[in-house]
């Protein structure tokens, strides 16, 4: 291979790969409705295009539902995850095994997408189940949907508690005051706090940030600490 020609590889793969660390940065990392880390729910991931171009991604097809719920008619595209390539299909078009003994996200009841008819009848073979349509699917998570949050509500509890603990042994308290409630830094039970983090991503994201004081969580807590802290302090917030 000829300089030039070396040189205009080398170029490419430059532009490759700045281009997929563009496109990363400005992925979402967390869900938007529970605040989970989508990567360790890509599986069951689901994404949106809305009719204005902008696009949202869900751990599961349940949080994707309660997007639905409220924005139907502005829903131009629903993509899934294909369970087995990890790539991401047409929710339409893709073959819906539910009541296996996988593992549900955000649900009793496991709902999970693949694209090839060969791929979802080796999985229900061994894991049971029944295969469904994309309707039947959104359907079933509508219809689950009350029982789900039940069961959702109690986990979080469980999390909650284990949050609370877990602020202490990061040193939060230190700044936040005893259980968070107000110290050198806001308290996570007050109003301006509660205004500015409305949302548990923005709570997760102060967390890993930093900034206006705090130091930078990224890289010392794991993500798993990181949902349980963010859960306790979403229920301090001040009730309405």
């Amino acid at each position: 291979m000829n300089t030039k020609k070396m040189i205009g590889v080398l170029l490419l793969v430059f532009m490759l790969i700045l281009f997929s660390t563009i496109t990363w940065a400005e992925e979402e990392r967390w869900c938007p409705l529970c605040g989970m880390n989508l990567k360790m729910y890509l599986q069951t991931g689901n994404r949106l295009t809305f009719s204005d171009g902008v696009k949202t991604q869900t751990c599961s097809i349940f949080c994707a539902a309660q997007i639905y719920e409220k924005r139907a008619t502005e829903i131009d595209q629903w993509e899934v995850v294909d369970y087995e390539t990890k790539k991401w299909i047409d929710a339409k078009r893709a073959r819906w095994l539910i009541e296996s003994d996988i593992p549900g996200v955000m649900t009793a009841i496991s709902k999970i997408a693949f694209l090839s008819l060969g791929d979802v009848q080796k999985y229900q073979k061994s894991h049971g189940g029944t295969i469904n349509t994309f309707d039947e699917a959104l359907n079933r998570t509508l219809s689950d949907m009350g029982s789900d949050r039940k069961m959702i509500m109690a986990r979080v509890a469980e999390r909650t508690k284990m949050g609370k603990d877990l602020a202490g042994k990061h040193g939060c308290y230190k700044c936040h005051g005893e259980e968070g409630k107000r110290g050198s830094a806001s308290g996570w039970n007050t109003l301006g706090f509660s205004k500015k983090m409305d949302n548990r991503v923005k709570i997760k994201e102060a967390i890993t940030k930093g900034g206006s004081g705090m130091q930078v969580y990224e890289g010392k807590i794991d993500e798993k600490d990181l949902h349980s802290i963010t859960l306790y302090i979403w229920s301090l917030r001040p009730m309405k």
